[in-house]
């Protein structure tokens, strides 16, 4: 008997369903899976919403046309003539402003006529973000640190939606310039939210400036949550020196001793890194307290460079530290010592010795 035409769709269901049964299923996911796919999630749509501002930024920029001398120029609209009140109307009138009711619109609105502010939505502080970016990227160097300044007061203004806008950008910004200026800027405004994710930079990131940006982040935040961090990134000899660097300044500033021993071990480390060199020096002499004598004491009489010597001289007559006087009595009269640190030692010795 010829098959109908009807009884194959119960048939076709009725193939799928043993063919289902045959296929493996796949476990169900654990809470940790599920959490990570969530994470993925949201870093995505934080990805999106990041490029969704650029490209808004991008538009904006290049929707204003540079001006042009043009000869077909449209002339300009003929000055607006005074109307004289016309004769009926009362002069008093005229005076208190009565011959004419003022719309409601043109009440409420500000005497400057300055445009009202836009509402601070994490989406206009992404477009302002980004728009940093772009002029940025147009002009150059010139100007870059006065911009980022501007662009750090705008985006403080805004408050929590500046905060979340930076915070979205360092966790699913596309390119690592973006990322390092938003790591800049949440740790020059003191976002405590910042840290777990500068922490995870430094866990899992290897770009050298994004780290670098990161541990920069975790020092001026000043929070005892890290400490743990950095100690275990100083703690760490195949650690990038400037990363080293920002964690021994971090542990000084909130009191650990490591923090000092180990910017006096980065100033010796670094005898061929110039850079690196005086940004440990800096950083001892930023504690500005005792904790710093020892060190520059031990400078004085060292063979370091001239120019730390005399540095270190001038901070320990700053503090008119009596126990250096032994350390700038023998650069005095040593015969090889150079003739403008004997001379910055003897000024230091009469200062302190007097006091």
């Amino acid at each position: 008997m010829r098959l109908r035409l009807w009884a194959l769709p119960p048939l076709l269901a009725f193939g799928l369903g043993l063919a289902a049964a045959w296929v493996p299923r796949q476990p169900s996911p654990t809470p940790s899976e599920v959490e990570q796919l969530r994470a993925s999630e949201r870093r995505l749509q934080m990805q999106v919403s990041t490029l969704q501002a650029r490209l808004r930024a991008r538009e904006a920029r290049n929707a204003v046309p540079p001006p042009t001398m043009s000869a077909q120029a449209p002339e300009a609209p003929p000055a607006q003539e005074k109307v004289a009140p016309a004769p009926d109307v009362d002069a008093r009138a005229v005076r208190a402003g009565a011959a004419r009711p003022e719309p409601a619109a043109e009440r409420s609105a500000p005497a400057t006529g300055a445009p009202a502010a836009r509402p601070a939505t994490v989406e206009a502080a992404l477009e302002r973000f980004y728009r940093y970016l772009e002029d940025t990227s147009a002009s150059g160097a010139a100007g870059r640190r006065q911009k980022l300044q501007q662009l750090a007061d705008d985006l403080r203004r805004m408050g929590n939606a500046g905060h979340e806008a930076l915070l979205r950008v360092l966790a699913g910004g596309t390119s690592m310039e973006e990322r390092r200026t938003a790591a800049q800027l949440l740790s020059d405004m003191q976002v405590p939210q910042a840290l777990p994710l500068l922490q995870d930079i430094l866990d899992r990131e290897g770009d050298l400036l994004l780290r670098r940006a990161a541990a920069s982040g975790l020092r001026r935040l000043h929070m005892p949550e890290t400490i743990p961090t950095l100690e275990a990134l100083l703690a760490n000899p195949a650690e990038d020196r400037f990363v080293r660097l920002s964690a021994a300044a971090g542990l000084a500033q909130m009191g650990k001793a490591q923090g000092v021993t180990g910017l006096e071990q980065l100033f010796d480390e670094s005898t061929m890194d110039g850079r690196g060199r005086e940004a440990a020096f800096r950083a001892v002499m930023a504690l500005n307290d005792e904790r710093a004598l020892p060190f520059m004491r031990r400078i004085v009489t060292s063979d370091a460079e001239v120019s730390y010597r005399i540095q270190a001289i001038r901070f320990l007559t700053g503090k008119a530290d009596r126990e250096a006087l032994s350390s700038l009595q023998q650069v005095m009269h040593s015969p090889t010592e150079q003739r403008s640190v004997k001379e910055a030692a003897a000024q230091a010795y009469a200062v302190i010795a007097a006091k």
